[in-house]
């Protein structure tokens, strides 16, 4: 007996993204697929330093750079910024 399985392609248009705590790699992965976790949240770092009325509005939220998560309101501030990943 044969069983053919099917499956649909993987297609991110699809996935929902909720606002909530992430641990900042885990973000940042969202936003950097293709790279390492380091890597990743390198460049989301980067990205953060880069755009100051984001920078602003995180200083203003008590962010932390140091800090290995992000706090639901950081994300929210993130995503207004730099768009969904």
């Amino acid at each position: 007996m044969l069983i053919f399985v099917y499956q649909k392609p993987f297609n991110m248009e699809n996935v929902l993204f909720f606002i909530k705590t992430y641990l900042k790699r885990d973000l940042a992965l969202l936003y950097f697929p293709g790279s390492t976790p380091e890597t990743a949240t390198k460049n989301l770092n980067r990205w953060i330093q880069k755009c100051t009325p984001l920078r602003n509005e995180l200083e203003q939220l008590n962010y932390s750079p140091r800090r290995h998560s992000l706090l639901k309101h950081e994300v929210a501030a993130i995503v207004k910024h730099l768009g969904e990943p």
